[in-house]
């Protein structure tokens, strides 16, 4: 029954992408382009989401100093930042539409519009030409499958391109920006390595600094002893996701003791299937990474962030052969910069002589692979881009 409901909402989107959304467009087109407008949508998150966050504070401290005159054209307007920000996993399909309506209307005169995520509104008809997407997706590096690359992603009966009208993807390193023109189907020259904007900040010290004394309030259980997190993604697609490494995790919990303080934080898809309150970090991931000792990830991206923190990991993936099988990855599994675990009987030694003795050189080889555009100037390459000329 779960999954007759799933696809007959999936159906019910492609009808009011295919009819409703475009006719929404066409008429706000009947206004003149506002180049001044920047708009920042999400369709997965009801607050602004890490990937965004860098880019709006930026904007925010330039109309905030005045800086925004000299970056207008000659109609002599500020800047305007609208941020729309809804889990449609949450709402209503009355809530969906509406909501996609009202961001088809600004749509339609935005100068620029950006996304971090699959946004199925912007695709919904062929776009202006003087309106801006930019694409600053969540996930830097390369790892698991996605896009056109898996049928996990993209539903088989969706005939459009879920990733049409972007005039600009942005990625971590030259080594993505094939992989992410083929998984999107991009056209060259779309996909380009200006870094990801929300890694300028894990380069911080001070930042560092203020996320160990968060997580020192938030988490006081964790005092005087060592920090795993475990941060995995989920399996299968966002309308049906599964956990996997949950047992074995419960274990390594009973097996190390009063010594570690061992903290969960899946993916947010992940909350309405498993009703464990445990699950959920009190606290962002990327902002819990600065004050853990070790990361136990799998294939999440959230290993690229801890790299450029220069946090020590390794990958829990009791399904790594199937996983690797049935979805596949672009990155070989020993390029992972930490070591790879497939059985929970292995998890605690691993764990111990991750600690102990980790290999940096291999982290850093990850990094020249695949982070080499993560310099911590991809919000300036990225506004250049997105700010009215």
């Amino acid at each position: 029954m779960t999954d007759i409901k799933f696809v007959i909402r999936q159906r019910l989107k492609l009808m009011m992408q295919g009819a409703v959304l475009p006719a929404v467009y066409r008429i706000g087109c009947l206004r003149r382009v506002d180049p001044s407008l920047i708009v920042f949508a999400d369709a997965h998150h009801n607050s602004r989401p890490t990937s965004m966050d860098r880019l709006v504070w930026e904007l925010r401290r330039r109309e905030s100093e005045g800086q925004m005159q000299s970056e207008t054209r000659g109609n002599g307007r500020k800047l305007r930042v609208i941020e729309r920000y809804h889990d449609y996993a949450g709402m209503s399909m009355l809530g969906q539409f509406f909501d996609a309506v009202s961001f088809m209307w600004l749509y339609a005169v935005a100068g620029a519009v950006v996304i971090c995520d699959n946004y199925m509104p912007v695709a919904a008809c062929k776009k202006r030409k003087k309106t801006k997407v930019v694409q600053v997706w969540h996930g830097p590096g390369l790892y698991k499958k996605f896009g056109y690359d898996t049928p996990d992603d993209i539903p088989s009966y969706y005939k459009k391109n879920v990733f049409r009208n972007y005039d600009l993807v942005t990625v971590s390193g030259k080594k993505c920006v094939p992989v992410f023109e083929r998984a999107m189907r991009q056209p060259e020259g779309v996909v380009r390595a200006v870094g990801i904007a929300r890694l300028d900040i894990c380069r911080s010290e001070k930042y560092r600094k203020h996320c160990r004394e968060e997580f020192e309030k938030i988490y006081p259980e964790a005092k005087g002893k060592k920090v795993i997190l475990w941060a995995p993604t989920f399996r299968g697609n966002a309308g049906r996701p599964k956990l996997v490494g949950l047992e074995a995790m419960d274990r390594l919990r009973r097996e190390l003791g009063d010594d570690w303080c061992v903290i969960y934080s899946v993916h947010p898809h992940l909350f309405t299937y498993y009703d464990r309150e445990d699950l959920r970090g009190r606290m962002p991931t990327e902002r819990l990474l600065p004050a853990v000792d070790v990361l136990i990830t799998d294939f999440s991206s959230v290993m690229c962030d801890a790299a450029v923190m220069g946090r020590k990991m390794l990958l829990l993936a009791p399904d790594l052969h199937e996983f690797m099988e049935n979805r596949g990855t672009y990155m070989k599994p020993e390029e992972f910069p930490g070591e790879i675990v497939t059985e929970a009987d292995r998890l605690k030694d691993a764990v111990i002589r991750t600690y102990e003795d980790y290999d940096y050189g291999k982290q850093e080889t990850f990094i020249r692979g695949y982070l080499d555009a993560c310099d911590g100037h991809a919000t300036e390459r990225t506004l250049a881009y997105i700010l009215p000329e």
